[in-house]
């Protein structure tokens, strides 16, 4: 059966998947004892995001659940009342009583810090008026937003307060250009670092305390200058913070989806303003969380340097003994189902530790798969919670816990995310866990979609790996899209993702290959592609796409390449190196010529890395480094393609700068190539925003049916 050639049913398809929501965060208010203390009422609270094509906007919307602990369990659970609209709050935190409620709201481009309490607002700070510093952070990588145990503080991350600049040609009164705040002449047009793509406007964070009770905000100056802090957290007895610090000499390297930056955590003493830096060096360090009791703080951790992600140490840092413990350490190689190591990067869950102060409740992706783990910090002992065999749950996320309660997102790629509740039970009996569902429906799709994960063992006989074949319930010989991920280090998981969900809709199979390099399969899994990036990943997918066409009753006269950023590096190299394979590409974002690449990107180090190269930065690359470059990148074969191919670009994008698509797109039309290329405005790498987001998925369904028959 053919894909449907109407791209009104693209539209309709598209627009009734962007209506499901996401889930950004959820937390749990502090229970309430009803009649007897072995019954509690506890309210959880979730953020969602909702993309609205009418308006190209982002909907946000806070929900609320009543969930009844009885008897070591989740009794029930039910929904309050309708979502309420929070579409202007950036942040959004509650005090640890339950009490207070501060929320940070953007108006007008103004930011006020809001303060409630269960009856009415209590206080309403415009914070640029008080000319301590610049923009409050409100992303995942720097921001943080927190009570402070007394309840009268709040701890945040900003931009640093910098003077005003002006041409050196501005007429002015002399009185003021002698004043301690007059603005600095002639600076205005010097080049100010950044953190890269998806942090752009982030260049000097600083740490600040806001007083609720005196509407003042104090900036803390005694963090190391080398230093920019983030994901800072209250010390237990309130009189100081721990915080991430990242170098940021001798510059700024790129930082979201990078776990390899160098950092450490420290602690800063609010007293006498002395900074300890409590890990070592050469570590990239992240999410810190202390237990309930205070004895213990868990992070993860990486080696600094190397592939941008990998597998993590779970530590915990012994607060009064002063010590680090490794609680489960990197794991090279897994067999089977077994604990392939921690792969997170997610800083969404509000707190992670058990009750009793010793076990931590964390995700991973494990294979081809997110679960949802406790782990013992005494035995280290690591035991799974998710569901296993659960059709509508095969993708997990810790979003809080609270008092052993435990709230997380899940989802498959039949059903959308959705909540799901549990009470965690003692030590040694987490298989007695079960868990709830806190609405009555769970959002599966009308028109199911049949998925299953296949293994490979590569051509040339190395560690074995996985893919994800997904296609419409019922749908004979369907045509085939092709869909490595971006990277190369991370990983497909069988979660719900609307742009795979909506081509099967459309009639498509997809396949989503985890070639070798991938995350949640084990440390050597991840070593073994830089060096090889052009051949073994290439190698990879074109093998899975010759046996799933051998044994899965797609059609082989139909294939078509689809991926983004490393994903758009894999599909133009296979157009390139296997040209009467594939009937059209899209390549979002690709690299295309890593020699090129070097120079423009946020993250110079890959193109090193992933060539099999030391990055060095005190010497400009030798012709024998570029050589090396580029006879990795697709642009090396790219005079052998004959696929028609659209490539797709974010037109601000700071992680493949514009110019590596353009490069291609010109060669090929040089060439006669079909070819088309589409630039989205004030979008970044990943092209997310709604309006971009949905003309994108149109526009390849249209190039996809376009050029199938051919």
């Amino acid at each position: 059966m053919q894909a449907s050639l109407s791209t009104t049913e693209a539209v309709r398809v598209y627009r009734e998947l962007a209506r499901r929501p996401s889930v950004a965060r959820a937390w749990i208010n502090s229970a309430k004892d009803v009649g007897t203390t072995e019954r509690k009422l506890v309210e959880v609270n979730s953020l969602w995001s909702q993309r609205d094509i009418e308006t190209s906007k982002t909907a946000k919307f806070i929900r609320s659940h009543r969930v009844d602990v009885a008897d070591g369990r989740v009794a029930s659970t039910e929904a309050c009342g309708a979502p309420i609209d929070t579409s202007t709050c950036l942040l959004q935190q509650t005090s640890p009583s339950g009490k207070l409620s501060a929320i940070l709201r953007l108006v007008s481009d103004k930011q006020y810090l809001e303060v409630w309490s269960h009856t009415c607002k209590l206080k309403n700070v415009e914070l640029q008026v008080l000319e301590k510093h610049g923009k409050v952070y409100d992303d995942g990588t720097f921001g943080c937003f927190q009570w402070s145990p007394c309840e009268r503080y709040l701890l945040y991350v900003a931009e640093k307060k910098m003077p005003k600049m002006e041409s050196f040609f501005k007429r002015k009164d002399k009185e003021k250009a002698e004043s301690d705040d007059a603005p600095v002449q002639g600076e205005e047009f010097v080049y100010q670092e950044d953190w890269g793509e998806g942090l752009v406007s982030k260049h000097r964070p600083v740490l600040c305390i806001f007083d609720v009770e005196e509407e003042t905000t104090q900036v803390l100056t005694s963090v190391p200058d080398e230093v920019s802090p983030g994901q800072a957290v209250w010390c237990p007895d309130g009189r100081g913070v721990v915080f991430v610090g990242w170098w940021h000499v001798p510059f700024r390297l790129g930082l979201i989806y990078c776990t390899n930056r160098r950092s450490a955590l420290f602690q800063l003493d609010l007293e006498g303003q002395a900074c300890e830096q409590l890990t070592r060096d050469g570590l990239s360090v992240r999410c810190p969380r202390f237990s309930t009791d205070g004895s213990r703080l868990v992070f993860l951790q990486n080696p600094a340097g190397g592939p941008h992600n990998s597998c993590s140490q779970v530590v915990v840092y012994l607060w009064k003994e002063k010590t680090v413990v490794v609680v489960t350490d990197t794991v090279r190689t897994a067999s089977g189902d077994s604990f392939p190591g921690m792969y997170a990067f997610d800083n969404g869950y509000q707190q992670c530790w058990a009750a009793d102060g010793r076990r931590v409740v964390l995700n991973t992706y494990w294979r081809s798969k997110m679960a949802l783990l406790v782990i013992n910090t005494d035995t280290k002992e690591v035991k799974k919670l998710s569901m296993e065999g659960d059709d509508t749950a095969t993708a997990w996320r810790l979003l809080d816990i609270r008092d052993d309660v435990i709230v997380a997102v899940c989802c498959s790629p039949n059903t959308s995310q959705h909540l799901r509740c549990a009470l965690l039970p003692p030590s040694g009996q987490e298989h007695l866990l079960k868990w709830e569902t806190l609405d009555d429906v769970v959002p599966t799709l009308t028109l199911p979609v049949d998925h299953k994960v296949i293994t490979f063992t590569p051509v040339d006989g190395g560690l074995e790996y996985e893919a994800i074949l997904m296609r419409k319930r019922g749908i004979e010989s369907p045509p085939m899209i092709v869909w490595p991920h971006g990277g190369p280090h991370s990983v497909f998981s069988s979660e719900f993702l609307p742009y795979i969900a909506g081509f099967c809709q459309l009639g498509f199979a997809v396949l989503l290959v985890n070639y070798r390099g991938s995350l949640g399969f084990g440390q050597d899994f991840v070593e073994s592609l830089p060096g090889k990036v052009g051949s073994q990943d290439v190698s990879d997918v074109q093998h899975a796409v010759k046996m799933v066409v051998e044994t899965e009753g797609v059609n082989k006269d139909k294939l078509l390449l689809c991926g983004g950023s490393h994903g758009g590096f894999l599909v133009t190299h296979l157009v390139g190196q296997f040209p009467d394979t594939y009937k059209a590409c899209v390549a979002r974002n690709p690299v295309t010529n890593i020699a090129s690449m070097f120079g423009t990107t946020d993250i110079p180090d890959w193109c090193c890395v992933e060539a099999g190269l030391e990055p060095d930065f005190h010497a400009p690359p030798s012709p024998e480094v570029y050589s090396a470059m580029l006879t990795k990148s697709p642009m090396y074969h790219a005079d052998k393609i004959k696929t028609p191919t659209m490539v797709m670009l974010g037109e601000v994008d700071r992680r493949v700068p514009p110019p590596q698509g353009k490069e291609l797109y010109r060669l090929l039309k040089t060439r006669g190539v079909p070819t088309k290329l589409l630039v989205y405005p004030d979008n970044s790498h990943p092209i997310s925003k709604v309006d971009a987001e949905a003309d994108a998925f149109v526009n390849i369904y249209k190039w996809f049916t376009e050029h199938m028959s051919n």
